[in-house]
Parts: C-alpha cells; structure tokens; sequence
C-alpha cells in the first residue's frame, strides 16, 4: 500500500498523477492514472465547495497474487456517489468522470469517512500482474500486499 496527502488545490491532481504512474503495472497504467486524475479533480472540487482545509488521502494497493489495483480517493462531501450520467453533451468540459470510473474499473464505490466528515471513493481494476524479481532489486514501494 502507498499513499500520499495532498492539499485541496487543482495543482494536486497531475502530482497525483506523476505520483501513481511509476507505481503502477503496465497494462492498468493508463487508465488508473486516468481515474486518479478524474477522482482527485472530484476531490478537489468537493472541498473547496466545503472550504475543507483537510489533505485529500490517495492510496494505490497493488495486489500480484490477486491480479488487482485498488485506489482510493477521500474527499470532504458527505453526498452519496452519483451514478454515471446518461449522457454528456460533446461541447460539456466536465461530468465525464463518472463514465470513465465505470467504463475502465473492474468495481467501484464509496464508503463514508470513519472519521466522519467526507467519503471515499474506491475502484478496483483486474491486471495481469507479473510477480516481482526476488532479492534486492525488487522496488520496496511495488511489493505484494494482501489488502482488499
């Protein structure tokens, strides 16, 4: 598991991006960088619309045994995910997101913040993870782990 804090500030979402890329296994690489960018815009967005001083939690799992990527995204609005809009007028800049979460995630959701205050909002993608070298060579931040 790797995670990192960000402030609620637009320029969080392509350090979170740079951030995910190298992390990543080569076949999901593309588009988990594309939903990160999609929910850390969303999570931005959520809190200066609460004037929330909290960081934006992201967190990549990247599970070989299991063949899976799981990200996760808090952000500091406590209403539900929407579903994915019908439709998106081609001239609209925005409202994409929520299409591209469901097209390119295995699964996704969103469970409110334990803490309280926020939600956050989860996607798993199928990879066809290759099992890391063995001894030193093998990178400390892309070991297996057994996380959800």
């Amino acid at each position: 598991m790797t995670c990192l804090l960000l402030p609620p500030h637009p320029a969080s979402v392509s350090t979170a991006r740079r951030w995910a890329a190298p992390l990543l296994p080569a076949d999901v690489r593309d588009g988990v960088v594309l939903v990160v960018s999609e929910l850390v815009t969303n999570a931005v967005a959520a809190d200066q619309a609460a004037d929330a001083t909290d960081d934006i939690e992201v967190e990549l799992v990247v599970d070989r045994p299991r063949g899976h990527v799981v990200l996760a995204v808090t952000d500091a609005s406590d209403r539900p995910l929407p579903p994915p809009p019908a439709h998106v007028p081609a001239e609209e800049d925005s409202g994409r997101g929520l299409l591209l979460l469901d097209a390119l995630a295995e699964d996704h959701g969103w469970v409110p913040r334990p803490c309280g205050g926020g939600k956050c909002v989860w996607a798993r993608f199928r990879c066809a993870c290759t099992p890391l070298p063995t001894g030193p060579t093998a990178p400390r931040h892309l070991e297996c782990t057994d996380a959800a």
